[in-house]
């Protein structure tokens, strides 16, 4: 916790970048994030595993070119929305990061995604969201 209070997000992108980091893939670390809540574990520990997703996130443009491939740039954009606290405000920065950093004109989430990503977040967890149609997904709902 004391780590991620010193640390700027600058200093971690200019470290990213110095050591080269690229990630090839971004499903897992979304899907952290949205992961329904459980009740076993220390949500204090939850919290800091989720800012420190959120703060891996903030990296360099390249990888905003992973996560328009996987579709997943709605679902970035909804995080401030489905966390809060010292977590929310990371996703926050993360979403006026991506705005800034990049010449790709970030809309609004579809209505779609919206959704998607409320039911990921409290029902079933993002892998779900993304592998499901949204008829099979209601039906997989509707089951429980």
């Amino acid at each position: 916790e004391e780590m991620l209070q010193q640390s700027t997000i600058q200093k971690i992108i200019q470290y990213q970048e110095k050591a080269g980091y690229s990630c090839l893939t971004f499903k897992p670390i979304i899907n952290v994030l949205y992961t329904p809540l459980t009740y076993n574990t220390q949500p204090e520990l939850q919290t800091i595993c989720r800012e420190l997703i959120v703060v891996s996130l903030l990296t360099k443009q390249n990888d905003l070119k992973v996560l328009i491939k996987e579709d997943l740039l709605d679902y970035v954009t909804c995080l401030p929305w489905h966390t809060s606290g010292s977590v929310q405000q990371r996703a926050k920065e993360l979403v006026t990061t991506l705005q800034q950093a990049t010449d790709v004109n970030i809309q609004p989430p579809s209505l779609l995604n919206m959704t998607k990503a409320t039911v990921a977040k409290y029902y079933c967890g993002l892998d779900k969201v993304l592998e499901l149609s949204v008829p099979e997904l209601v039906w997989e709902l509707l089951k429980k």
